[in-house]
């Protein structure tokens, strides 16, 4: 260890010294000095053994910067230089600390022997009274199946939620159920204002705030909480969707989705990580709580924020994941609201577990009645108070908020969205104002409308949002359409100079056929950072969902909403991630000795595309099919995702290969595994070897017509005794495909048999710079269970 490189001191000194004095000359003092926070990624292996820890290893670095730059701080216009403090130092699932540094520093310090990656922290931003029921994890009236029978709901497993922290008082948390800790845990409950140090039980097993990110980037924090306090309600939310107690009588406001609330694992332990703010979710702070979940004794990490993807080595969340994964713990994260347009999923590293929304069979429908009588139907959760029952609007006058502008400069192109301040009340008082979607979050439409005087709100979808409903519990009688319906009442309220409307409030349905039906603005892949995989990995409930709600926050969460309710509708794939949790969560209760690669895969390889109706599953926004860029591999099914009977497994070192194979540099793997790579050893892998349980395969198109490509797979028998299984193919249009063996035999459990899918097409006719997906299916059955695999072929321009 004596002949490590004692990074960081003299030679920083020295280097910044001389590019200061050039940025100087050049004029680039401001971006120089222009601090913001930093995720630095270091080789541990190499921190000099006169420090004991790595805590004086980092301050040193950082003393070493401060002098440095004090050096050179001679501008009497510039603000003094104060010492950089640690942030965050990481130690399980990510090797490195985070600090508020200047582009200089950073460039300094990602210039060092030591240092693998500096990335600039990014702000990242969030992301059931029947769902249970829906997954089929428990039969009518409310008799528990297999899977919460075999694993008593889960009592042994902890599921860590990163989000905006919980109510720790919320009868979902209480200690009804659970008994003994798991032994295990080794997670703390740390108090802080309004979360006093008994807020956990044996039901929260603990609780933490992570807010050194979001405080070293925020000018004005005075209306958070500094502790593990949910002041939003997001948290409190995904929390008891994956493990909430079961509460009887539940419903929103005493008037929707009444029944009994139970989280996916009902009995399972919930541990909470505040890394959401009110600025939003800083990747320091969530690749701090990665770390500190997986030291904890989690077994399943529920993940509902995201943003736009990037490069996996320059994705902190990406990294940490991969850590996590590396200590055997699940990471579930949500697939993002971008859709219903494709390349907008998120979270797509294949060592995540990507989760996209799809509607239940319950809805919430509201009727649009003009003034010429049609009936036009959308959905909303509208209720003036608790117990009021359904509302029903009398006929009013109906204006279109582009009419309807504010004469005051930089308002009037804002009107059509019904930002606040941009409505003239005298052309809306006592009327419905009819809004477009976009701009600004729906529920604020409310408070504008409502703040101009109006009497009603009908929310209208644009054409990039389709006919994707999701119901919301405005501040005032509303309704939300889709684009069409939305077409509609534009064109009848442009035809006359009397335009009238009638909003009917139609409470809860159930039992609607057909579901499920992936969201519209469920995120799609292919993903961009890498089309060899299919993303998201499956999908699950996430549209009109019910669970825990903070007592002191209105439903809408704005702070003049004073209605109170303890169960709260939401949808997103916010939502639909703790389901996935939940059912994780289970799983490794059933089978400890899975791996979270196997989990995953029993998820995808029994996962169903087929709807209510024997059809199969429709897109909301189009009304089409769904395509697996959409669904992925299919609707959860937790039933049979308990018994999967073969399952895809993967290690750490197969995920390093995959990265290889995507032509990742030996550096920027460094940068994920902390250890050095030879991807010279891969030679002859492609990135659809990767063993994967869906398939991803790119034929890029030369001026030969012939494309071909062979896509190797193994599989693991998890099932007892002697079994053998055969192929059936479905090949995307215009592609032969082959499998061999065409059967596989098993002569006892965990032994493993590899197979080759040989896959062949025609060039085809693209667009400059385009490309088209075709998709197909693979399975494998024994007569008992069938292992199915979504199949991808897509054709791009060889550049």
């Amino acid at each position: 260890m004596a002949s490590a490189p004692f990074f960081l001191l003299l030679p920083v000194a020295l280097l910044l010294l001389v590019s200061s004095t050039l940025q100087q000359e050049e004029g680039g003092l401001d971006e120089i000095h222009t601090p913001q926070t930093y995720i630095v990624r270091v080789r541990s292996d190499l921190k000099p053994s006169v420090y004991p820890e790595v805590e004086h290893w980092y301050s040193a670095t950082l003393r070493s910067l401060s002098s440095s730059s004090s050096a050179v701080n001679e501008s009497p216009t510039r603000e003094t230089y104060r010492p950089r403090a640690l942030l965050h130092v990481y130690r399980t699932v990510f090797h490195g600390f985070s600090a508020v540094l200047s582009s200089a520093e950073a460039d300094l310090l990602s210039s060092q022997p030591g240092v693998l990656a500096v990335f600039p922290d990014r702000r990242q931003r969030p992301h059931t009274t029947r769902s249970p029921q829906f997954l089929g994890l428990l039969s009518p009236p409310s008799r528990p199946n297999f899977l919460l029978s075999a694993t008593d709901s889960g009592s042994s497993a902890v599921i860590a939620v990163l989000d905006t922290g919980v109510r720790p008082d919320h009868h979902s948390f209480s200690e009804t159920g659970p008994t003994q800790m798991p032994p295990r845990w080794r997670g703390a409950c740390e108090p802080g204002p309004s979360f006093p140090p008994t807020s956990c039980n044996k039901k929260l097993v603990g609780a933490r705030f992570f807010s050194s990110g979001f405080l070293a980037s925020t000018k004005n924090a005075s209306s958070d909480v500094l502790s593990p306090i949910d002041t939003e309600g997001h948290g409190t939310h995904t929390a008891s969707t994956a493990a909430g107690v079961p509460v009887p009588g539940a419903s929103l406001l005493g008037v929707y989705a009444a029944g009994v609330a139970s989280g996916v694992a009902p009995k399972a332990r919930v541990a909470a990580y505040k890394v959401c703010w009110s600025s939003g979710c800083f990747d320091s702070d969530i690749l701090a709580a990665l770390d500190r979940a997986v030291d904890d004794g989690a077994d399943v990490i529920s993940l509902s924020v995201g943003s736009n993807p990037v490069p996996l080595h320059l994705d902190p969340i990406a990294i940490g994941a991969f850590g996590a994964a590396e200590h055997g713990v699940l990471v579930s994260a949500s697939a993002g609201n971008g859709g219903p347009n494709e390349m907008t999923v998120t979270n797509v590293a294949p060592w995540i577990v990507t989760v996209g929304a799809s509607t239940i069979d319950r809805r919430f429908p509201a009727d649009v009645v003009l003034g010429d009588r049609t009936v036009l139907t959308g959905v909303s959760v509208y209720a003036a108070d608790a117990h009021t029952g359904a509302s029903l609007v009398g006929e009013l006058p109906l204006v279109y908020a582009g009419n309807a502008s504010t004469s005051r400069p930089g308002f009037r192109s804002s009107a059509h969205f019904c930002m606040r301040e941009s409505l003239e009340p005298a052309l809306t008082r006592g009327k419905v104002v009819l809004c477009e979607r976009g701009g600004i979050p729906r529920v604020e439409k409310g408070l504008a409308v409502k703040e101009a005087g109006g009497a009603g709100m009908i929310v209208a979808n644009q054409f990039l949002d389709g006919e994707g409903l999701v119901p919301d519990a405005h501040l005032l009688p509303a309704v939300n359409v889709g684009y069409s319906t939305g077409n509609i009442i534009r064109a009848y309220v442009r035809s006359t100079a009397d335009a009238r409307v009638r909003l009917v409030f139609r409470g809860t349905q159930v039992g609607v056929k057909p579901a499920p039906v992936v969201a519209a603005f469920s995120g799609r892949g292919p993903s961009a950072p890498s089309c060899y995989l299919i993303k998201p990995d499956v999908v699950a409930p996430g549209v009109g969902i019910l669970a825990a709600w903070p007592l002191g926050l209105g439903p809408t969460g704005l702070p003049s909403d004073a209605r109170r309710t303890e169960f709260n509708v939401m949808s997103g794939t916010s939502m639909a991630c703790p389901h996935v949790s939940g059912v994780a969560a289970l799983l490794r209760a059933a089978h400890p000795d899975w791996s979270p690669a196997a989990v995953r895969s029993a998820m995808m390889t029994t996962a169903y595309v087929t709807d209510s109706l024997g059809q199969q599953m429709l897109d909301e926004n189009s009304g089409n099919r769904s395509t697996a860029w959409a669904h992925g591999s299919g609707h959860v099914d937790p039933e049979k995702a308990a018994d999967p009977g073969l399952i895809y497994d993967l290690t750490a070192d197969d995920y390093l290969s995959f990265l290889c194979s995507s032509n990742y540099t030996e550096m920027q793997i460094r940068t994920i595994a902390r250890r050095t790579v030879n991807c010279s050893r891969n030679s002859g892998r492609m990135p659809w070897d990767l063993n994967y349980p869906s398939i991803s395969v790119v034929l890029e198109q030369p001026k030969e017509s012939k494309l071909q490509v062979i896509a190797h797979r193994t599989l693991t028998n998890v099932a007892n005794g002697t079994c053998a299984y055969t192929v059936e193919t479905r090949a995307p249009v215009g592609v032969q495909m082959s499998v061999d063996p065409q059967q596989l035999v098993f002569q006892g459990k965990r032994q493993k048999q590899g197979f080759v899918v040989n896959i062949s097409a025609e060039g085809v006719t693209l667009p400059p710079g385009g490309w088209k997906t075709e998709f197909g299916l693979l399975s494998w059955s024994d007569g008992k269970h069938t292992v199915r695999s979504p199949i991808a072929v897509t054709w791009q321009q060889a550049f």
